[in-house]
């Protein structure tokens, strides 16, 4: 019997010591991806620094670039985007004059189908978009031929429907019946509510709004952008524009509103993102609205 008590108490110890041995393993194991998600967090927390004072640097150089006088600016508010070279990054700086890009509340349906035309081949889908955008911004409740109301918004599982009311964001228009994240995505830059008019004006107009008008060819309007820029860096006047739809243009002196995108770049998968809205006022800029944000490694880094 004491032998056999022996031998039980010699293997109660052997279990004891394999599940404290398998109890160091787990914690060792813990310890070691903790180390590593605290290693990989503070290393996101020092690129989004860095990466942070890049954007900040354009958005500095884009307010210097606007403060010299119109025949003197080095970039041509069109939305055109500039790479500026920065310790080991490289930063992306775009500015808009937003009487060049469309408004989400004063566009008429031409304008509107024409921009959803840039990445949408559908005519179909487009239609009904074009009417849904109308029938979300008017302030009636009665639904255009292809558009939707409250009722389509019900029959399509969502729990809201169309504002009635001005679009608010320009984000907003990702509650428009169909509109996608990825089509809202490809025309987002194109479009503004800082645009009273229900045309663009040209020399400030993006690619893609220009490829917004009907009519007008892909050579077109990079023959007009090259010729625009050519003409900006040498002073001279803009270039004519009777190649484009009369009806949709607005000419004359640029707005008052504008929007800088910069983005600095780093190691190619980490982008630091700062969009700011801004009213001219004489001779002075105020920052009306900025927003940032910092897409680390393991995010999706699409544009």
């Amino acid at each position: 019997m004491s032998s056999s008590n022996s031998i039980r108490q010699r293997g109660i110890a052997l279990v004891s010591v394999l599940w404290l041995l398998l109890l160091l393993t787990v914690l060792a194991s813990g310890l070691s991806v903790n180390s590593r998600n605290q290693a990989r967090q503070s290393g996101n927390i020092a690129s989004a620094t860095r990466l942070q004072q890049g954007a900040d640097a354009g958005l500095q150089l884009a307010l210097l670039a606007l403060a010299q006088a119109a025949d003197q600016q080095p970039w041509l508010a069109d939305g055109s985007p500039y790479v500026v070279p920065f310790d080991d990054m490289e930063v992306y700086v775009a500015l808009f004059n937003d009487s060049g890009r469309i408004d989400l509340n004063s566009a008429g349906p031409e304008l509107l189908d024409g921009l959803l035309a840039t990445v949408e081949p559908d005519d179909d889908l487009r239609a009904r978009l074009t009417d849904a955008i109308m029938d979300w911004r008017d302030g009636d409740d009665l639904r255009r031929l292809n558009g939707a109301e409250l009722d389509d918004y019900l029959a399509a599982g969502l729990d809201y429907g169309p504002a009635n009311a001005p679009f608010q964001t320009v984000e907003e228009l990702q509650q428009v019946l169909e509109m996608t994240p990825d089509l809202y995505r490809k025309i987002r830059h194109s479009l503004t509510l800082s645009n009273p008019r229900p045309g663009i004006n040209p020399q400030f107009a993006p690619r893609q709004v220009l490829l917004a008008l009907p009519g007008v060819s892909e050579a077109t309007v990079d023959q007009f952008i090259e010729d625009r820029r050519a003409r900006h860096m040498a002073g001279q006047p803009p270039p004519a524009t009777e190649l484009f739809p009369q009806s949709l243009l607005s000419n004359g002196p640029p707005g008052v509103n504008y929007t800088i995108h910069t983005e600095a770049r780093m190691n190619t998968v980490y982008r630091y993102r700062l969009t700011a809205s801004l009213l001219k006022r004489r001779s002075q800029f105020l920052i009306l609205k900025a927003e940032q944000e910092f897409v680390p490694l393991f995010t999706d880094t699409a544009p």
